[in-house]
């Protein structure tokens, strides 16, 4: 679905963008694809996947988690990164999050942060 969102400011549109919005089945259909994609290792096709979607408000700790693996293995360490700060958010208490922040904060080569 698609929406078209227009600024206005002092009675005039300025800008006129077009918003994708994914509803719940497109989510879960993405998702479920993007899994079946890291089944069968390609991660390429499962990165187009987790590029094409906005994680920011996604709740579910093993779906950002699974999106961090995606980034991870094809090499984009630092966005990995992000979505692991993101499931963090959420559930501060997961000692996999943290152990994976931690072994790509090594493989970042930032040894302070890694301890």
């Amino acid at each position: 679905m698609t929406l078209l969102v227009a600024c206005v400011r002092m009675k005039k549109v300025i800008i006129l963008l077009e918003v994708k919005v994914v509803d719940k089945q497109e989510f879960r259909l993405k998702t479920e694809q993007m899994f079946e994609y890291m089944k069968q290792k390609s991660y390429k096709e499962a990165l187009d996947i987790a590029e094409s979607m906005e994680w920011k408000k996604v709740k579910n700790v093993a779906v950002l988690n699974a999106v961090s693996e995606v980034y991870e293995a094809n090499g984009e360490f630092q966005k990995s990164r992000d979505i692991l700060f993101l499931a963090y958010d959420r559930a501060p208490e997961s000692k996999k999050i943290i152990y994976r922040l931690g072994t790509l904060a090594l493989k970042m080569g930032e040894l302070k942060e890694a301890v």
